[in-house]
C-alpha cells in the first residue's frame, strides 16, 4: 500500500519537476548571456550590444540628475518631463560637495550615489526572490535570475537610472510581503511619482471597483508630488506639461538612438517613413508594405487590449487584478515611442512572473518573457565603429553598434506577451459567473492569494 501511495506521489509530481528543470535552464540561458557579455566586456574594454552603445555614458542618468538635485533650474533649464521625487531623494542619497563643477565630476567624485543604486539593486534581488518564493518555490530562483540579472534590470543598473528605487516600490506595492493596504498604496503612490508612466496601474483598481483603494492611492500620489514640489522649489504640473509637449513636439533625428532598445514597432515604422531614400533598409514600395503591415498590427494589438480592459469592466468578478495590471502596463509600453527605455519592461515582467508554467497561453508568455532577458545581441547591419572612452573600462575603445536581430524581435515578444494576457483575462472574465459580484478577499491593491491560485479562478 505504502508503495503504491510512493508511485503515485511520484507521478503526480513529476509533471511540477519537468516544469520547475525547464524554468532552470531558462535562466541559466540568461545567466550564459550575462557570462557572455562580461567576457566580451573584459576583452573589448565596453558592454556589447544590446546593452547602451555611447561606452562614455555609463551612469549618466544617475550622476546628471544628482547634479540637477543640487542645483536649481532642473524644470527651467534641463526641461525634466519627471515629478520632483527623484530630485529630492538624490539629494539625500548623493554628495553635494562633488557637482560643483558638473555632472560629469560627480560621476568620478561621488561614491555615495553609487553604493546607495547597487544596495538597492541587490534589495530588490532579495524582495523579488522573497515574492516569488511565496508563490512557487519551484520557479522563484529562475525568475529571480531573469528579473534581477536579466537585460532589463542590467541595462537600468547601467544607465544609473531611477527605475531601481522605482521597481522597489513597485515591488512592495504589487507584490504580496506587504499585507497592510495603505503601505501598498503609499509605495505605488511613490514609483507613480518615480515613473508617471506607472499611473496605468491604478486601472485594475478601477476595474475591479476598488474605489477606495484607487482614491487613496491618488490622494497618496498628489501628496507626494506636492510636498516634493515645494520641497525642490519648481516642477508644478504646468512646467512639467510644457516640457511634455517641447520635447514630444520637436521633431526627432536620433533615427538610430529611437529603435535602440525600443519596446515597440513605432521607431521602425517612423524610420521607414522618414529616411531618405540612400540610407532606407528596403526600397520605398517594401518600406511601404512594412510600415502598413506594422500599423495594423500595432492597432489591432491596442484595440483587443482595450475591448479587454472594458470587457473586465463590465464583468469585473471574473478578472484578476494583477493580470489587468499586467495588461494595463504592457498596454503603455508597447503603444508608445520608448527609444532606449527599454528597461521600463521590468514593471510587466515582475507580474508575468507571477504566472504558472501551465498551458500554452501561459507559457507562451512566460517563454517571451524569459528570451527579452536574455542580455545578448547579434548585430545584423553594422554602423561605423565610435571611438569613445569607457567609462566601466577605464580606457579608449571602438565600440561597436548597429541594427540588430534584438532590435526587430523583441517588439514581436512584447506583443505576443500582450496577446496572451489579453486571452488569459477574456478567459477570466469567461469563466466568472453572470451577474456576479468582486469577492471581498479580493478588495485591496492585489490579491493576496498566490499565483497558482489566481489561476484556478
Amino acid at each position: 500500500m505504502e508503495s503504491a501511495v510512493s508511485i503515485q506521489t511520484l507521478a503526480t509530481a513529476s509533471p511540477s519537476a519537468r516544469r520547475g528543470r525547464v524554468e532552470l535552464v531558462l535562466g541559466g540561458l540568461v545567466l550564459v548571456g550575462l557570462l557572455l557579455a562580461g567576457w566580451r566586456f573584459m576583452q573589448q574594454g565596453y558592454l556589447p550590444q544590446p546593452f547602451y552603445y555611447r561606452a562614455s555614458d555609463s551612469l549618466l542618468d544617475l550622476y546628471s540628475t544628482a547634479f540637477w538635485a543640487h542645483t536649481a533650474g532642473a524644470f527651467s533649464q534641463w526641461h525634466s518631463q519627471y515629478p520632483p521625487l527623484s530630485f529630492i531623494f538624490l539629494r539625500f542619497a548623493s554628495l553635494k560637495s562633488c557637482y560643483a563643477p558638473g555632472y560629469l565630476s560627480g560621476r568620478d567624485c561621488d561614491w555615495f550615489a553609487r553604493l546607495v543604486l547597487f544596495a538597492i539593486f541587490l534589495g530588490n534581488l532579495a524582495l523579488v526572490y522573497r515574492n516569488y518564493r511565496l508563490s512557487d518555490p519551484r520557479t522563484a530562483i529562475p525568475r529571480t535570475i531573469a528579473m534581477g540579472l536579466g537585460l532589463p534590470m542590467l541595462y537600468a543598473l547601467e544607465r544609473g537610472n531611477l527605475l531601481i528605487p522605482c521597481f522597489t516600490c513597485f515591488v512592495l506595492g504589487y507584490g504580496d510581503l506587504i499585507r497592510r493596504q495603505w503601505i501598498r498604496c503609499l509605495a505605488l503612490a511613490a514609483a507613480m511619482n518615480f515613473k508617471p508612466y506607472l499611473v496605468f496601474v491604478v486601472v485594475p483598481m478601477i476595474i475591479k471597483r476598488r474605489w477606495a483603494w484607487a482614491a487613496a492611492c491618488g490622494l497618496m500620489g498628489g501628496a507626494i508630488y506636492v510636498a516634493t514640489a515645494l520641497w525642490y522649489g519648481s516642477g508644478w504640473p504646468l512646467q512639467i506639461i510644457a516640457n511634455e509637449t517641447s520635447y514630444a513636439g520637436a521633431p526627432s533625428k536620433s533615427y538610430f538612438s529611437d529603435l535602440y532598445y525600443a519596446t515597440s514597432y513605432w521607431p521602425l515604422i517612423r524610420i521607414l517613413h522618414t529616411l531618405p531614400a540612400g540610407l532606407r533598409l528596403a526600397s520605398a514600395p517594401v518600406a511601404a508594405g512594412w510600415s502598413m503591415a506594422l500599423t495594423v498590427a500595432l492597432r489591432a494589438a491596442q484595440l483587443t487590449a482595450l475591448a479587454s480592459l472594458v470587457a473586465a469592466l463590465v464583468r469585473p468578478a471574473g478578472a484578476d487584478i494583477r493580470r489587468l495590471a499586467a495588461l494595463s502596463v504592457a498596454v503603455s509600453i508597447t503603444a508608445f515611442t520608448t527609444g532606449s527605455a527599454g528597461y521600463a519592461q521590468i514593471f510587466l515582467f515582475f507580474l508575468v512572473f507571477y504566472e504558472p508554467w501551465r498551458g500554452p497561453v501561459r507559457i507562451t508568455v512566460l517563454l517571451a518573457t524569459y528570451l527579452l532577458c536574455i542580455p545578448i545581441d547579434y548585430i545584423v547591419l553594422p554602423l561605423a565603429p565610435q571611438a569613445a572612452y569607457s567609462w566601466l573600462g577605464g580606457r579608449e575603445v571602438t565600440a561597436a553598434a548597429g541594427v540588430s536581430i534584438g532590435q526587430i524581435v523583441r517588439p514581436a515578444l512584447l506583443l505576443i506577451i500582450q496577446t496572451g494576457l489579453v486571452i488569459l483575462n477574456l478567459q477570466d472574465i469567461r469563466r466568472a459567473p453572470q451577474g456576479a459580484r468582486p469577492r471581498r478577499h479580493d478588495d485591496g491593491l492585489t490579491c493576496s492569494r498566490s499565483a497558482a491560485s489566481l489561476s484556478e479562478t
